[in-house]
């Protein structure tokens, strides 16, 4: 029993690690994608890496969301409430980048939409359960 414990704390320990780190490269993609895609591959970025870099940056900080989450509450709250991160970044990234002309694909106001009521829906769902809980 006592070994059970003691997985799960380094478990614990491993994932707010895990998420700091993860939190931390999504909000430098967030704010300075064409720096750290150059830090990384070591090549600019052009318009569309910028997109695609802030929406993985979106995708990491929900990641890290979803891992932070307390383990004594729901778990399925903190993957639901990660999920309501990454579907509102990329439904405001991605409408950005439709309204300032810089995506213009046939699918992009179609995802937008779909992305917008997921994180609503998420969102209002992931309330409902931590008051139940």
């Amino acid at each position: 029993m006592e070994q059970l414990r003691r997985v799960h704390s380094l478990l614990a320990a491993t994932l707010r690690v895990s998420a700091i780190i993860e939190v931390a490269t999504g909000c430098a993609l967030l704010t300075v994608p064409s720096g750290v895609i150059q830090a990384l591959i070591g090549s600019r970025s052009d318009q569309a890496g910028w997109i695609v870099g802030r929406v993985l940056g979106g995708a990491l900080v929900a990641l890290g969301v979803a891992a932070m989450f307390p383990s004594g509450q729901a778990p399925e709250r903190g993957v639901a409430l990660g999920f309501a991160v990454y579907n509102a970044s990329t439904t405001v990234i991605l409408g950005v980048a439709g309204v300032a002309g810089a995506a213009d694909g046939w699918l992009l106001w179609p995802v937008v939409g779909i992305h917008g009521i997921l994180a609503v829906t998420l969102i209002v769902l992931s309330f409902r359960v931590g008051r139940t809980s």
